[in-house]
């Protein structure tokens, strides 16, 4: 598709979704959550309905070749329920969507400024998703109204609530998607990882699931513009680490959160070797001069 076709659509492609979670959220969701039914019963239906919604949006991305992507099986070991944490990269901005199209129930830390959005709070708070910190604005009312650091500014020791919050949800059997680099990579370096997620599921005592996302050639970076499209669809692909118990062990956050990082950087840097070759494969060739 050309170029500039699809700085349009992605426009649209946006839009819609922030509608169609709008909608989603203050009317399907409560819907279903009235349904006769199960508390267990109601709760299945909501993870379904909402993880839908996310695989959905990415195959319209996909359909109308804005990305290219394919939903990439589970891996043997991968938890099939109770709590757990993915892990993962963060390259772009439409990696949550990806993440959480990977299997029902899962729930992340989002912004407080998302979390408390008219349009998105209702689907936020049925996800089950968990109020991030913020310097400047309070979190919700469910998280008592106190202040706290930004996740992207903070240190480890500046967000303890927050993780306090995690280790009770993984407690209570909910999985977790974590971006362990609070925000977006730079386009050829990955940010530090906070332990936060490493935190959590040590002292939760749950799997931790890491996966890694690519997408090439690079596409919503972080300060990139959504009309600053590559001239090529971006195709992304999620692989999986194998999965690291931590229950009955004795693990040190600090330690286990420096050797993930130092695989993580391993694949990272395979990617950019992977994005050079296809830029020098796809670039136009120079037309000889003739004699």
């Amino acid at each position: 598709m050309p170029k500039f076709l699809r700085i349009p659509l992605t426009a649209f492609a946006f839009f819609g979704f922030f509608s169609f979670g709008c909608i989603v959220g203050w009317l399907a969701l409560p819907i279903l959550a009235f349904w006769p039914g199960t508390p267990e019963a109601k709760r299945r239906r909501m993870e379904n309905a909402i993880c839908g919604v996310y695989r959905g949006f990415m195959q319209f991305l996909n359909l109308v070749r804005l990305v290219g992507y394919t939903r990439p099986e589970l891996p043997p070991d991968f938890p099939r329920s109770g709590g757990y944490v993915v892990i993962a990269n963060h390259p772009s901005l439409i990696d949550t969507l990806i993440l959480m199209g990977l299997s029902p129930g899962l729930a992340s830390v989002v912004k407080p400024h998302w979390y408390s959005s008219w349009m998105l709070r209702v689907l936020m708070r049925y996800a089950g998703h968990i109020p991030g910190t913020d310097r400047t604005a309070a979190l919700s009312p469910s998280a008592e109204g106190t202040l706290d650091m930004s996740q992207e500014t903070a240190s480890d020791s500046d967000m303890p609530a927050v993780v306090d919050r995690m280790v009770a949800h993984l407690q209570a059997g909910r999985p977790l998607v974590i971006f362990p680099e609070a925000s977006r990579s730079w386009e050829r370096k990955m940010r530090r990882f906070r332990r936060g997620a490493v935190e959590a599921a040590v002292r939760a005592g749950v799997p931790i699931v890491p996966a890694f996302i690519s997408v090439n050639p690079p596409m919503l970076m972080k300060h990139q513009p959504w009309y600053e499209v590559p001239e090529r669809r971006g195709m992304y692909r999620v692989e999986f680490f194998p999965v690291i118990e931590t229950a009955g062990r004795d693990l040190d956050p600090r330690q286990l959160n420096r050797e993930l990082r130092a695989a993580y950087e391993v694949r990272f840097v395979e990617m950019l070797r992977e994005r050079d070759a296809s830029a020098l494969a796809a670039a136009p060739v120079a037309q000889l001069p003739q004699t």
